[in-house]
């Protein structure tokens, strides 16, 4: 039997569904690619591998397009009848993709070029993506995304709707392909869109780890849509070597949500990493730690966690006060930290007329590392005599582009801990504000009053008995 193809008007609109919704994603189908002819009906059959016909079967009929790696295209679905036939009352191209599912039987059937000459159909065991979707709780956007979402194979018309959170099944062809997820709900995906959040935040993605054969089933570690931020509050508390914390100043974690127009991300190295969820994020813009020397409480914020394969998202930083930033890593075990890390410096003209999605690239996490160091104070450089006076000066140590910065007075020794392995710039300068900000408005170059120490740190180990020597700056 053939298809019964007669001229007549093409057909107007196709179906939809949501995580195709913009004409932009790529994967949308368009009339751009296709090959037109004026089509009008379309029938066919649809057979189980035993030979029996297939009632219920889902049919989906879709144009083929040229550039199908994100999102679902357009498409069109009718039902076979309990002989198995199905029936498109109109088309609109003679090559399209045509995508069969039998939820009931686990079978499944996908042409990505189908033709006229495809009319007879026979089933076969479909592959299945099992998982979990869960979403971040966090100021994403001010638009509500709710928990309705969907899960589907990039480019191809199959998916399935996920209650976050919530498990699903996933019935897939064989081979190896890209799951994406995205909220199910297109209006809230027009309102993310009208809002100014990147394709790129919206429709998230998950690469197979392996080609599946038909009725093989590969299980996805949790899929995280959003950005999953801890509160603050979940802080530990200092185990006493570590810098002191303190609960003033924190941020008030319920303001209203912004809609930033640039976002950043990246991927943390999971190889020496038992697991990559929920390994924690921090932007560090102000990299000298002068806010912190000018009084302000200087500590770990958690700002998005990772995915399970190691990535995160976040807006782009708003301000960067100098030539570039950092992101720093922390990972846990239970309320222990584990396993550190730092990305490269971004410089800030990276941002530049940034739209979309800034990739840092990826991070190596390791075994942190610590220093123990004092500082001893000289007031004359050129006799190099060390002082007794010790607590009549206080400096600020800190790891250059990292969160770990301490006051603390000279004289005394301290330790910095959970700090990232390899070199890092060991920073010092005076812990009175006052004479900071005066240097600094006086136009004072950096270098002159802080002092820079190249330090090579090892994971899982550290540096013991560390002296600096300070003298204590002064504005001509």
């Amino acid at each position: 039997m053939r298809l019964a193809l007669s001229l007549a008007a093409l057909l107007s609109a196709f179906g939809f569904w949501a995580c195709g919704g913009n004409d932009s994603v790529a994967g949308t189908a368009t009339q751009t690619e296709n090959t037109m002819a004026s089509l009008d009906t379309l029938k066919g059959v649809v057979y189980h591998k035993d030979g029996t016909r297939a009632k219920g079967a889902v049919v989906r009929m879709v144009l083929s397009t040229k550039d199908a790696r994100v999102g679902t295209p357009e498409f069109r679905e009718t039902e076979t009848d309990a002989q198995g036939l199905f029936f498109f009352d109109d088309m609109k191209a003679d090559s399209f993709q045509l995508a069969v599912v039998d939820s009931a039987t686990d079978e499944i059937l996908y042409l990505p070029q189908a033709s006229a000459e495809d009319d007879s159909l026979v089933l076969e065991k479909a592959a299945k993506v099992k998982g979990f979707l869960t979403y971040g709780d966090s100021a994403l956007t001010s638009v509500s995304v709710g928990s309705h979402f969907n899960v589907y194979v990039s480019g191809l018309p199959f998916f399935e709707s996920v209650f976050a959170p919530g498990g699903f099944e996933l019935l897939v062809p064989g081979g190896s392909w890209t799951i994406g997820f995205c909220p199910g709900d297109p209006f809230v995906i027009e309102k993310l869109q009208q809002a100014g959040v990147p394709d790129s935040v919206i429709f998230r993605s998950w690469d197979m780890s392996k080609s599946l054969k038909a009725g093989e089933s590969l299980s996805l570690d949790t899929l995280m849509w959003g950005v999953s931020k801890r509160p603050a509050s979940a802080e530990p508390a200092s185990s006493g070597s570590a810098e002191p914390k303190s609960s003033e100043d924190k941020k008030d974690t319920t303001e209203t949500p912004v809609t930033p127009k640039a976002w950043i991300s990246g991927q943390v190295d999971c190889s020496n990493l038992e697991t990559c969820d929920s390994v924690e994020v921090m932007v560090i813009t102000d990299l000298f730690g002068f806010e912190f020397a000018s009084g302000r409480t200087l500590e770990y914020e958690v700002q998005a966690q990772t995915d399970t394969q190691g990535r995160w998202w976040l807006p782009a930083p708003e301000e960067v006060p100098y030539d570039s930033f950092r992101v720093e890593y922390r990972q846990r075990s239970g309320e222990t930290v584990t396993n550190v890390g730092l990305s490269r410096y971004v410089k800030k003209s990276e941002l530049e007329g940034l739209k979309d999605t800034l990739s840092i690239g990826t991070a190596t996490m390791d075994k942190y590392s610590w220093i123990e160091v004092g500082v001893r104070l000289v007031v004359n450089q050129q006799d190099g005599q060390q002082s007794e006076n010790c607590f009549m000066n206080s400096v600020v140590l800190g790891i250059e582009g990292t969160s770990h910065f301490v006051r603390t007075m000279t004289c005394n020794m301290f330790v910095l801990t959970y700090l990232p392995s390899g070199m890092q710039k060991l920073l010092l300068y005076s812990g009175d504000a006052m004479v900071v900000s005066a240097l600094q408005e006086a136009g004072s170059p950096q270098y002159s009053y802080v002092s820079t120490f190249d330090q090579n740190l090892t994971a899982n180990s550290g540096i013991s008995n560390l002296w600096l020597t300070y003298t204590p700056p002064t504005v001509k």
